[in-house]
């Protein structure tokens, strides 16, 4: 609700956080309140300087005001319906066509004209091939100078949400507000994305085994295996680097008529930015589960239909990506295999449809990518190889069920900080509040030489304040652990395919060994088969040390972040509780 020129007078003192919504008050001071519809015992006011922001209602008290005319009906905000038709789409009214609510998923033909070149959408709201594959600060230029950063555009169109609850004003907070930076964990406690198309691979697996002809591998395309003394391993990356994805922006085309996403990404080796979207990630993906049968891929954000240009799951989704991103500039075969650094790296749409068909008409892929690896002459023994396999298939079932669970917790969790603790301590608050002005009243009848009711308002202003914390504190550890989850979410989910195409080689291998028995295969044949499926075998424990490489130095950084993250929260409330005990 909308006050209008109400004023209130300051009863308490109240320090407002920096770099925060809130806004510092003294005693005696004179307020206008702007709005009392915050919610959670907060209302929004400007002091005599112009600085508007947020205070505890229970610290103030209400100016009566001289009788005077009924004013008119408040100016109320259009509903969000109208906000939303606003910002993107199109209607049809008769024969004219307007920018406004319409159909979301518009399906104009692709301009490209080339069918073969056609991205599946999905849930994007467009089919161009591809609409900026420069570097991102060149997007500016493109749509007739339609496009415009993302944060731009929220404002122009009225969005005061924030991917923090209460960053902006002058946005109180909305009843589903304080879940938003939450909705993609919400809409992916079932599982990660499953590997595209399921089980693809036996065929060129038997192709790879008999001997079929291999296709020629560059020396860029080889990927080593070694032996070290802590185990097999993939070869170390000569030289790492970094990817960051920044700058989401709201991109337009077809004169405005079709929006989207776009994130830049800038390599730490060449310092080029790119744009990408989200569908472009997905169709990477797509190419590098097809390629890497015996590399689980670590999975994106999940797809969304409604809310996708909300500033907070634009965000969520940008630290989602770079998740993904730091995984592959982490992996030693990943980083470095063309498709990635394809996408990564091509600014010349010419370039990008020439190495787009380039990587969808690659041999190498399946187990046909074995050809690919280089592991030492040495055979392994399956003696040695086969305890390991069966201890991955008896560990990955259980780390998936426990990683679930605790993603599952955090977003429990969330919500509970954020909404019902919230409410709960706030409450607390309130109620002290309400028994300050009861001992206001009887000081102002006897003055004594301290003032019980300003202790107690004190007081009550920390509990709302605690309150304020427990809504803001998913940010800082369940969101960020529930994100890293998500990874190992998706990989353990690719570990059993992984798996099975190596047992399905192992079985293949013993028919051959049963069809040379019986003088059905030569042994060359023979020779052959058991020297490719011990190449899957060094190729298998290379990835399984790489898993357990990132699991004993990744996943371990998140947890101890997490509980650091913990003990920073409760330290705050303590010092807040002894605050208000030094009151009395």
């Amino acid at each position: 609700m909308l006050v209008a020129m109400t004023r209130v007078k300051v009863l308490y003192d109240f320090n407002g956080e920096p770099n925060s919504s809130e806004i510092s008050i003294t005693v005696d001071e004179v307020l206008t309140v702007t709005s009392t519809d915050v919610g959670e015992g907060w209302w929004e006011g400007m002091n005599a300087r112009g600085q508007r922001g947020l205070f505890p209602a229970a610290y103030v008290e209400t100016i009566p005001e001289a009788p005077s005319l009924p004013p008119g009906p408040p100016k109320m905000p259009p509903p969000p319906a109208v906000m939303v038709a606003q910002s993107s789409g199109v209607s049809k009214s008769g024969s004219q066509q307007t920018i406004g609510g319409g159909n979301r998923y518009d399906q104009t033909a692709d301009d490209w004209g080339e069918q073969q070149d056609d991205w599946d959408d999905d849930w994007d709201d467009d089919n161009e091939t591809y609409s900026e594959i420069g570097p991102g600060a060149s997007a500016a230029g493109r749509a007739n100078g339609q496009s415009q950063s993302y944060h731009q555009q929220t404002q122009q169109q009225g969005i005061t949400s924030s991917y923090y609850a209460n960053a902006n004003l002058p946005a109180p907070p909305a009843a589903d507000g304080d879940t938003m930076s939450l909705a993609s964990v919400a809409t992916t406690v079932g599982g990660g994305r499953a590997r595209a198309g399921g089980k693809i691979f036996t065929k060129s697996g038997d192709n790879y085994l008999i001997g079929a002809p291999m296709p020629d591998v560059s020396e860029a395309d080889r990927v080593h295996v070694l032996v070290m003394d802590h185990g097999i391993v993939w070869k170390p990356m000569r030289d790492s680097y970094t990817v960051s994805v920044d700058s989401p922006k709201k991109e337009k085309k077809f004169n405005g008529l079709k929006s989207f996403i776009a994130y830049q990404l800038t390599p730490s080796f060449n310092k080029i930015p790119v744009a990408r979207r989200y569908k472009h990630f997905d169709w990477l993906h797509e190419r590098l589960v097809e390629k890497f049968c015996l590399i689980p891929i670590p999975p994106l954000p999940d797809k969304q239909i409604s809310g996708r240009y909300d500033e907070e799951f634009v965000e969520h989704r940008r630290i989602q990506l770079q998740e993904f991103v730091d995984w592959m500039c982490r992996h030693p075969v990943l980083s470095t295999c063309g498709v990635w650094m394809h996408f990564l790296t091509c600014t010349d749409e010419k370039k990008w449809k020439t190495g787009k068909r380039t990587a969808e008409k690659d041999p190498l892929v399946g187990t046909m990518f074995c050809a690919s690896v280089f592991p030492p002459e040495k055979t392994l023994l399956q003696s040695l190889v086969e305890p390991q396999v069966e201890a991955a298939g008896q560990f990955v079932p259980q780390m998936d069920t426990a990683v679930k669970t605790l993603f599952a917790i955090c977003g429990d969790q969330s919500k509970k900080f954020q909404i019902q603790w919230k409410k709960e301590y706030q409450r607390i608050g309130e109620g002290f509040s309400e028994l300050a002005r009861a001992l206001a009243v009887d000081e102002r009848r006897a003055a004594t030489p301290v003032s019980m009711a300003s202790s107690v308002g004190q007081a009550a202003g920390v509990f709302i304040n605690i309150g304020q914390l427990f809504g803001e504190q998913p940010k800082h550890d369940f969101i960020p652990f529930s994100d890293r989850l998500h990874i190992y979410r998706g990989l353990l989910a690719g570990w059993p395919d992984t798996l099975g195409e190596y047992r399905n080689a192992v079985q293949k291998r013993k028919e051959c060994e049963r069809l040379t028995a019986e003088q059905k295969m030569e042994n060359g044949q023979m020779q052959d088969v058991t020297r490719r499926v011990d190449v899957m075998s060094y190729a298998l424990l290379a990835e399984m040390s790489h898993f357990r490489e990132e699991r004993d130095t990744h996943l371990k950084d998140t947890i101890r972040n997490f509980i650091g993250a913990q003990i920073d929260f409760y330290k705050s409330i303590v010092q807040k509780l002894e605050q208000a005990q030094a009151h009395f």
